[in-house]
């Protein structure tokens, strides 16, 4: 795709309507290009799963601490953009970012220029996709407590001790509303 200069970059970098794409560090002129109308763009990767993410690092350091975090977020079908600048002074090279992937149970699929970025693809290999396909289904809502039936005799007993005057009393009818 790197030599289609006329290819938009959404398109470049798989990004469909109603994608949850998620940007780190990405500059402001790139966000623009980004947007569409149906694309849910995000800057954190609290609510997970996140369909495309783009990392942009200039150092090893920051792609290493933040890798496997954002891998753990990502959908299983998601893909992983790590952008770096192609220029001489960086110390980060199609090669680093493979050997980390790698090591992380992602492959590299594509990669991709754009203005001064070169960026490649990552995605979670086949067998370890399958393993967190749970990421994809919502989890089901939490149910409310049931409460449990009580017998006769026991709410009788629970009324009289709850009467009962003295110090605490008002601890023990808090305590016994706790238990209904």
């Amino acid at each position: 795709m790197a030599g289609y200069p006329g290819t938009p970059l959404p398109k470049k970098l798989g990004i469909k309507a109603g994608h949850k794409v998620c940007l780190l560090n990405a500059p402001g002129s790139f966000e623009r290009q980004v947007a569409q109308d149906e694309v849910r763009i995000t800057h954190d990767l609290r609510l997970p799963p996140v369909d495309v993410v783009v990392l942009f690092v200039d150092r090893i350091a920051d792609l290493e601490r933040r890798f496997a975090d954002i891998a753990a977020r990502l959908h299983p079908a998601g893909g992983f953009w790590v952008a770096f600048r192609s220029v001489r002074g960086c110390d980060i090279t199609d090669e680093v970012v493979r050997r980390i992937a790698l090591a992380a149970g992602m492959v590299d699929n594509k990669v991709c220029t754009f203005d001064t970025w070169s960026a490649m693809r990552l995605v979670l290999r086949q067998d370890i996709r399958d393993a967190v396909a749970y990421r994809a289904i919502p989890p089901p809502p939490l149910s409310r407590r049931m409460r449990r039936p009580s017998s006769a005799p026991a709410r009788i007993a629970h009324r009289t001790l709850s009467r009962s005057s003295g110090a605490g009393s008002s601890m023990r009818r808090a305590r016994a509303r706790s238990t209904k």
